[in-house]
């Protein structure tokens, strides 16, 4: 799975691979599997591509965002490890997820508030990223650049942070995902542990948490 900032809980985590989905089939690929695509198609394709997502077709060309996401993808997925994204993975995965609740706050995905198991009202995008993103230095371009140069060394950004405020294309070391070890099983359930359904109507997400004595069912 990915390392984010909080624990994912389940539907966030749904949230994410339907995110993901969304953008690799109906943005960037849209023909059924197997089709072999015409010039004009994949110019097309292309062009619609650079329209939607001008911020990633500055480093990725749409066949590289496909791989980029088919590997958050599978990393996601993945209950044995737990993965470290770079920066320019945290740009896909923002401009994914901002996309896909746009779309769906808008009614515009076509499966009636359905995300994976859930049915789910409104998505806070805001809210998601404050919660399990570790920052946005990804998103500060020329101001990470200007701030550099008044206090040079003393930033936290990491080098693809510095990279992607320069416009710089990723090198494939920037794209590695590193495997980190897993923290010992703890006996203690997660938070999101009894709030969380295994799947149905859940409303807006996140979730309003609890107020000190209200009872479970009376949300």
């Amino acid at each position: 799975m990915i390392v984010f900032q909080d624990e994912p809980d389940p539907i966030f985590l749904a949230i994410v691979h339907e995110a993901l989905a969304h953008v690799r089939e109906v943005h960037l690929l849209r023909y059924r599997r197997g089709h072999r695509l015409t010039t004009a198609q994949a110019l097309e394709l292309d062009e619609f591509y650079r329209d939607l997502c001008p911020e990633l077709a500055a480093f990725f060309t749409r066949r590289e965002l496909v791989r980029v996401i088919d590997r958050l993808l599978r990393a996601s997925r993945d209950g044995r490890r737990r993965y470290q994204l770079t920066d320019y993975h945290w740009l896909v995965l923002y401009s994914c997820l901002q996309i896909f609740c746009d779309l769906h706050n808008d009614g515009a995905v076509g499966a009636e508030d359905q995300v994976g198991p859930y049915q789910i009202e409104a998505i806070d995008f805001s809210a998601l990223v404050d919660r399990f993103f570790f920052d946005t230095d990804f998103l500060m371009g020329p101001v990470l650049l200007a701030a550099g140069e008044v206090a040079p060394g003393q930033l936290g950004a990491t080098r693809q942070a510095w990279k992607i405020a320069a416009r710089l294309r990723p090198e494939a070391g920037d794209l590695r995902l590193k495997a980190i070890a897993s923290p010992e099983e703890s006996e203690a359930d997660p938070e999101w542990a009894g709030c969380v359904p295994a799947g149905g109507y859940v409303g807006p997400y996140p979730l309003r948490e609890r107020e000190d004595g209200e009872e479970e069912g009376a949300r």
